[in-house]
């Protein structure tokens, strides 16, 4: 049998990021070194090691209960090659709004060529959530809601389609998230009726270019995404690798930052750090 290796990714990202209007989902600023939060056909795309990854995602710093993330996945490809599995645990914290989830992955891979692949990948995922609101925070509108903590369990799934060359050297892939809009009902509240989730969609892409006679590779790449209430967002990233051991790059998420961010390899340790820089209202 031929054995894997486990290969860790730890990554920080902090600093001033966004959190758009009716954007349900916790926003990531490295999701280009982890593309299966993004979309779980990603599931398995990695031949020689299945990758563990830890996301630590801090924004608005400064700010009291400002949004946060952590985020724990991970993900393998069968010995058949024709399917892979994953996993994911996650929470995010926005002022008295706490999610805590759990998702787990199926993906069949299809060979179209001797370089291309597609894949398909669909997640299950279920996920609390927690509304903590004091009297002072709310101002009495609700008398079921005063130092009390309310919470509601959902059911949720998202689809995904990857295409992916054999080396890595290109990739795409689009991915629906909130498949099943599922209703956070808050028994008492006037939340029963106007909270619910919005499905989200995803389309990425990115390929890397190779220098020969050098050890220098870039890599830019873009996602689209938007929601059934929200306009289309765009990043564009620019991703420059140093003997493949070592990289920087540099994103632009439209009308509202830039971020920067730099990592590298030790052995089987992958470390990214990232720090947003906003130029929305939030900055003033």
């Amino acid at each position: 049998m031929k054995m894997k290796r486990l290969v860790l990714y730890i990554i920080i990202i902090c600093g001033f990021g966004s959190f758009s209007n009716a954007q349900q989902l916790a926003l990531y600023s490295q999701y280009f070194q982890n593309n299966y939060i993004i979309n779980p056909a990603v599931a398995g795309t990695e031949i020689d090691y299945s990758p563990l990854r830890l996301a630590v995602h801090k924004q608005w710093v400064g700010i009291t209960e400002a949004p946060s993330t952590q985020v724990v996945s991970l993900h393998h490809k069968l010995d058949n090659n024709l399917m892979g599995v994953g996993g994911m645990i996650f929470h995010d914290r926005f002022g008295p709004i706490r999610t805590i989830g759990v998702q787990s992955t199926y993906a069949y891979h299809l060979k179209v060529n001797r370089e291309l692949n597609i894949s398909l990948g669909l997640s299950a995922v279920f996920m609390q959530y927690i509304l903590s609101l004091a009297q002072e925070d709310f101002y009495s509108y609700e008398p079921v809601l005063t130092r009390d903590r309310s919470s509601v369990t959902v059911p949720d799934a998202n689809f995904g389609v990857y295409a992916y060359s054999k080396n890595n050297k290109y990739w795409g892939g689009l991915s629906i998230a909130h498949i099943l809009q599922s209703k956070l009902k808050i028994s008492g509240t006037w939340m029963n009726q106007s909270n619910q989730m919005v499905r989200h969609y995803f389309l990425m892409g990115g390929y890397k270019l190779a220098f020969p006679g050098t050890q220098l590779e870039v890599e830019p790449s873009t996602l689209l995404k938007m929601t059934e209430t929200t306009p289309l967002q765009v990043d564009a990233n620019i991703k420059v690798y140093w003997n493949r051991n070592i990289w920087a790059s540099l994103s632009v998420r439209e009308g509202d930052s830039f971020i920067t961010s730099f990592g590298f390899i030790f052995e089987e340790y992958f470390f990214g750090f990232s720090y947003d820089f906003t130029f929305s209202d939030i900055a003033n």
